[in-house]
């Protein structure tokens, strides 16, 4: 990978989103001199967007490729080397502005957060856990690969402010086969030993490829910094490692350049835990890392995003299914019933004060809900229980609603801008545009009023593409 250089090409980067450029003299390890100077340039300028088109089996859907996928987009887009999946946006620096966007229909991501996903490659029986998931990237990627399929995510976030951003990303998914904790990693680890054949840890760290998007500063390149970080994220790692099932896989990943954060907490890790080998991933060798074989590095100046780092660990033994861990426990019906606002089958929902949830019968079975919160089906906000907004994004098999109402492109547009739409049907019914569900309306006899909750609505009109 040494002396490796990517074409700018067009429509790539943008103004610059802070003044000075970092010192990066304990970088010089990792890259040969000439390119310092390249990096600390890069690295001050805003990245190129990328998006994450929504797999065919996401959308309930026959496979279909890469470049399928992509002739689905509102706009131009070139592919992302390393994940397949991805799309580098040609010729438009605000891909969340489309309508295409708020249905659900692709996830803008920094192109290097998808290093990660490459590696952990969850297929889709698997029971995955994203172990730092907010505020939900890759988790919601994740999920589209294991929703329909069968498997499972568990989301765990331990800062509990972030939970909210996390939640909402799951939920536009569309499939309930998630949960979402708060725990500790010690703590998870302790409850959920073992139950995982992929585990997934993008550590908090000093985020030094985030200065070009103005969310960090030149001070993340401070010693004591990132001393800090890494100490964190060596617990965080010992932690993690339990999650993983006997045969099975982690990926450890940063957003961050310094090598004490990245690949001597690998060697620590290694050093301190036998039975656990680097499992180097075919087609990424051009982003090897020159410290650590099996790792991956991204660079700015080379990569055409922020910058990532990523490792794929696998734990000798033999694969095994997860274990019981539930206990017996009564369930509730679904307190909006079928004829009010649709019919969901095949889970399990819990109630917690005003709130109701639903899980996956199957996992039910092998987990007790006091571990997480499954996905949101109902709340109460004083005497009356309301559908959940994650209701009406469902796109599984197990959810009928009772009524949905096709929005052409100008409604659409005003649903998402929290207007209300001339009337139609009489109650709860879930308005959709190109086949993507968007949210509730409720009809009376004068208009569809619009239950669309706050933090989804568009400031804007749309762009229809």
């Amino acid at each position: 990978m040494v002396g490796r250089k990517t074409k700018a090409g067009r429509g790539r980067w943008r103004q610059p989103a802070v003044e000075r450029p970092p010192e990066l003299g304990n970088l010089s390890g990792l890259l040969p001199a000439d390119e310092l100077s390249a990096l600390a340039a890069a690295m001050t300028m805003r990245p190129p967007k990328a998006v994450r088109p929504r797999p065919a089996a996401a959308c309930g859907q026959a496979h279909e490729d890469a470049q399928s996928q992509a002739s689905r987009l509102p706009f131009a887009t070139e592919p992302v080397p390393w994940f397949p999946d991805g799309r580098f946006c040609v010729d438009t620096h605000q891909p969340g502005q489309f309508l295409a966007h708020a249905a659900g229909g692709y996830f803008v991501q920094d192109a290097g957060s998808m290093l990660a996903l490459r590696l952990l490659d969850p297929a889709p029986t698997e029971w995955v856990a994203d172990v730092c998931a907010a505020p939900g990237g890759k988790a919601s990627a994740i999920l589209e690969q294991v929703g329909p399929g069968g498997g499972f995510l568990l989301a765990n976030e331990p800062i509990h402010g972030r939970v909210p951003a996390l939640e909402y990303n799951l939920a536009r998914v569309g499939f309930p086969r998630y949960a979402v904790s708060t725990a500790d990693p010690e703590r998870l680890a302790a409850r959920w030993s073992e139950q995982f054949q992929a585990v997934l840890v993008d550590a908090p760290c000093t985020g030094q490829t985030l200065l070009g998007r103005g969310r960090q500063s030149t001070a993340a390149f401070i010693e004591s910094r990132v001393a800090h970080a890494a100490a964190r994220q060596r617990r965080i790692l010992q932690a993690a490692a339990m999650l993983v099932a006997p045969g099975g896989r982690l990926v450890y990943s940063t957003c961050t350049f310094a090598a004490e954060e990245n690949e001597q907490v690998v060697a620590a890790f290694l050093a301190e835990h036998a039975g656990w080998t680097v499992e180097p991933v075919a087609g990424l060798e051009d982003w090897l890392s020159p410290l650590e074989p099996g790792g991956y590095r991204l660079y700015p100046h080379r990569d055409r995003c922020g910058g990532a780092y990523a490792i794929r660990l696998r734990r000798q033994g033999q694969s095994v299914q997860p274990e019981g861990l539930g206990t017996e426990r009564s369930w509730k019906p679904l307190v909006i019933g079928a004829d009010q606002v649709g019919q969901t089958c095949g889970g399990l929902v819990v109630e917690r004060g005003q709130r109701q949830e639903e899980w996956p019968a199957d996992v039910a079975r092998v987990v007790d809900p006091s571990v997480g919160v499954g996905g949101e089906v109902a709340y109460r906000p004083g005497k009356h229980w309301m559908p959940a907004h994650g209701l009406a994004l469902r796109r599984d098999d197990n959810w009928r609603p009772q009524l949905i109402v096709d929005l052409d492109d100008q409604a659409a547009q005003q649903f998402l801008q929290g207007l209300a739409l001339p009337a139609g049907p009489l109650g709860w019914a879930v308005a959709r545009w190109r086949g993507h569900p968007l949210g509730w309306l409720r009809g009376n006899r004068d208009r569809s009023n619009n239950g669309l909750p706050a933090a989804a609505r568009l400031r804007f009109a749309a762009t229809i593409g």
